[in-house]
């Protein structure tokens, strides 16, 4: 369902805000927020913006010292949670940080996940732990008080390989960047709708803050 007005997003663990960057062209009134503890990469970010004339607010942040709390309408946590220590104090800010009714995305490997791709690593960059447990990852948001509303496997071989193709040129120019987007969406897409093959490698998860 789409968001009725304008609203605040927080994009968590951003690396150099590529979610931003394509949010932020697409819905300029959104009021949008990248944060990580990188500054090499929220540099880049920040140079990618104002090349692009798109408005990011790129910050440090470290989410296990707290976010500030009610603030966000939604969070994306995309894939940074494998490379937080403890993840659990990371959840907990984040829950804490949003609005009556907000919604938070999560997105992280499955335990067992393997890359597609021959050559590819076979760990996260900084991962500190392999993967999640769906389940057990549904319980410690629920302890935190936020109701889980939408959970699907994710990341079967087509998106895997797009998004270690992606992984490949992370540090390659914008438009390089930004054209292997369409790929990533394509295989998102397809995935979608039911079209792809190979092994569930991630876990999607959307949960609301009640109102």
């Amino acid at each position: 369902m789409p968001w009725p007005g304008p609203m605040r997003l927080l994009d968590a663990g951003c690396e150099v805000g590529l979610l931003s960057l394509a949010l932020a062209a697409r819905r300029p009134a959104w009021a949008i927020e990248a944060v990580d503890i990188d500054e090499r990469w929220l540099t880049v970010g920040r140079g990618w913006a104002a090349e692009a004339g798109v408005t990011i607010d790129f910050h440090y942040a470290d989410l296990t010292q707290g976010l500030p709390a009610g603030r966000y309408d939604a969070i994306a946590a995309l894939e940074c949670l494998a490379e937080i220590p403890d993840a659990n104090a990371a959840l907990e800010a984040m829950a804490g940080a949003l609005r009556p009714g907000g919604m938070l995305a999560l997105h992280v490997p499955q335990a067992d996940w393997r890359p597609a791709l021959p050559g590819s690593p076979a760990t996260w960059d900084r991962e500190v732990r392999h993967g999640f447990d769906r389940p057990a990852l549904e319980a410690a948001l629920e302890r935190l008080g936020l109701d889980v509303t939408h959970r699907r496997d994710t990341m079967r071989t087509p998106v895997q390989a797009a998004h270690e193709l992606r992984d490949r040129i992370k540090r390659g120019p914008l438009p390089l960047r930004l054209a292997v987007l369409p790929l990533l969406s394509l295989a998102v897409t397809l995935e979608l709708r039911g079209i792809g093959f190979g092994p569930a490698r991630g876990i999607y998860l959307e949960a609301r803050r009640p109102s």
